[in-house]
């Protein structure tokens, strides 16, 4: 997996409907180039589905991440239990038994119960919760039964050809058309991919000065690290961090990128590598919520 491929993916992870002929354009490549690039993502495991859901801004939930080291001997186990737990949907297992734990939660009201469900399955010690930063938005569009039946129909194949999902859900594609132009002209609903990248995975805490300007050191950090960054998340309760989700080859160039964003003068700064994770359904991925 190149810089190439990492570009194609963080596309796709934003928007996985995006059309190859687009995405060849933006990288000044050939239409067949990004056909194999992302079929041989596919068949290597790192992409294993192109995922569509109702959106969190469409749905009033939230997103949260809980933070800690197990005392438990089997991860593997364990993130299989967390699965169960109707709102998980990622678990990943770093160095030192620490466990990244992604939940989507219908209302704030459920933060609580979820905090102590995952903690206890988890066997979690010293947990962090962080409330993922969304911005507000009031929607004069909702999600109608129609929508969610286009949604359940390609939950696990966002891909799907407007034609394939008419036939199959028997209505026009004219229609369906219609109905995801909608739903993505309002942010009503997310298509992304399940990616599994097969290289190693750092997960940076960077936690910022109380007087920086938090997005305009978003945006900094970003176009720096460009070339590695995966995601970069804000979080609403902490909102001096940012954490960086980074590619790279090897642990020398994970040992180098650290170095580098030592010297940027971060109030504090923990680094963390992944070494498996696994998707799980929620209750987003159930028709008529």
């Amino acid at each position: 997996m190149d810089e190439i491929d990492l570009h194609i993916a963080k596309i796709l992870l934003k928007n996985c409907r995006t059309t190859y002929r687009l995405i060849a354009e933006e990288l000044n490549l050939s239409l067949n180039a990004i056909y194999k690039r992302v079929q041989n993502l596919i068949d290597l495991g790192i992409i294993r589905a192109f995922t569509a859901r109702p959106s969190l801004i469409a749905l009033n939930g939230i997103e949260v991440l809980i933070y800690g080291k197990t005392i438990g001997k089997d991860t593997t186990l364990i993130s299989q239990e967390l699965g169960l737990n109707n709102n998980t949907y990622f678990v990943g297992v770093a160095g030192g038994n620490l466990l990244y734990i992604g939940g989507f939660l219908k209302n704030i009201s459920e933060l609580h119960e979820c905090i102590i469900s995952m903690s206890t399955i988890g066997k979690l010690e010293n947990t962090l919760t962080l409330i993922k930063k969304y911005p507000y938005r009031i929607n004069p569009e909702k999600l109608i039964d129609l929508d969610y039946k286009i949604l359940e129909d390609i939950s696990t194949d966002g891909r799907k050809t407007i034609k394939d999902i008419g036939d199959e859900i028997k209505i026009s594609a004219k229609t369906v058309q219609k109905h995801i132009n909608k739903m993505i002209e309002y942010d009503l609903v997310d298509f992304s991919i399940n990616f599994a990248p097969q290289i190693l995975t750092s997960q940076f805490h960077i936690y910022l000065e109380r007087e920086s300007d938090y997005n305009e050191e978003l945006k900094r950090i970003e176009k720096k690290y460009e070339n590695n960054i995966l995601y970069l998340q804000q979080y609403s309760n902490i909102p001096n961090l940012i954490m960086m989700t980074a590619l790279t080859k090897t642990n020398n160039e994970a040992a180098e990128l650290y170095r580098q964003l030592q010297n940027e003068g971060f109030k504090e700064l923990s680094h963390d590598i992944f070494y498996k994770g696994f998707f799980f359904k929620t209750w987003r991925d159930s028709a008529n919520i």
